[in-house]
């Protein structure tokens, strides 16, 4: 965006990238390699794995048009351990409460997988296309007609990258705020006297498009009115989890400005709306030497589930 000469510098790496090794993964290069476990087996993943978070309190139906897409979250909680006060799977939980509170009942694939979102930004094509082609097959079974994403990254690679690879997709692909920002009238919250602020995911904001429902559901969780960062939309800083590589002091320099910066905005919470982030930004936690900020890290449809009323 800042390029005069309107150079795509985050393609420019992801190309070459392209079968190269020379950069370190994060957690021991654990995601990576459980990505590639799912791009190269043939066989169902185990659903306890990936939909632990699904309990008889919510609602879903093999026959909706909807399906929500929840990608690595339950990989999340498993990597973020006592880290992170956010449960990824939780991030689904609510999701799916949301939709329920709005008369949605939707599909959770049987078989879903990693998008392949890192994969392909660093260079391992052919993975990513398999786990594309598995993905798109699944979601063609159940004849979904709109897939939700809690993820930007899942949203804009199963809209964006995915057609680009494979083709036009036969469904619409939407990130789960969009969806609940239209309908945010029949959704009767509790407020609550947070002062938020809305941190813009890369992928939401920069490549989706997508600023305003997020901050149409954050206005509605507290009395009083949110403040807007010194940064924001396509102007806002990626959080540094980027491809899971290369983590460092500078990513941990990044988000403790972040958080710096919500505080001098006066922003009690910092909100964001992309799992990556809120894993980031929590785990910046208190007892964290480099931590200079009072302000604490939220999940954006984590916290509007639990500000329902009942």
């Amino acid at each position: 965006d800042a390029c005069p000469f309107k150079v795509e510098f985050a393609d420019f790496i992801r190309e070459l990238r392209i079968g190269r090794d020379d950069y370190a993964d994060v957690r021991g290069g654990i995601i990576r390699l459980y990505a590639r476990k799912q791009a190269a087996s043939k066989t169902p993943m185990s659903w306890k794995v990936r939909h632990g978070w699904l309990d008889k309190s919510l609602e879903v139906n093999g026959s909706s048009e909807i399906a929500v897409f929840a990608g690595c979250l339950a990989l999340f909680d498993a990597i973020s351990g006592p880290s992170c006060e956010e449960s990824f799977g939780g991030m689904a939980k609510a999701a799916v409460r949301l939709l329920n509170r709005l008369g949605v009942s939707p599909i959770v694939l049987e078989d879903e997988r990693c998008c392949g979102r890192d994969l392909f930004d660093i260079g391992e094509r052919e993975a990513f296309e398999a786990l594309a082609r598995h993905n798109v097959a699944e979601i063609g079974k159940s004849k979904a007609k709109k897939v939700l994403t809690i993820c930007p990254e899942c949203a804009f690679t199963l809209k964006d990258t995915y057609a680009k690879s494979l083709g036009e997709m036969p469904f619409e692909v939407q990130h789960i705020s969009e969806y609940l920002a239209k309908s945010i009238d029949a959704l009767d919250f509790r407020t609550g006297e947070e002062r938020f602020a809305f941190h813009d995911p890369c992928y939401l904001c920069r490549y989706l498009g997508v600023s305003e429902a997020p901050r149409k559901i954050l206005a509605a969780l507290s009395s009083r009115k949110p403040v807007e960062l010194d940064r924001t939309g396509s102007a806002a800083p990626c959080c540094g989890a980027g491809s899971w590589v290369n983590h460092g002091p500078h990513t941990r320099t990044a988000v403790d400005e972040r958080l710096k910066e919500a505080a001098r905005c006066g922003a009690d919470v910092l909100v964001t709306a992309c799992p990556k982030c809120t894993l980031l930004y929590s785990e910046v936690s208190p007892a964290c030497s480099w931590k200079q900020s009072p302000v604490v890290a939220r999940d954006l449809i984590t916290l509007a589930a639990a500000r329902l009323k009942e």
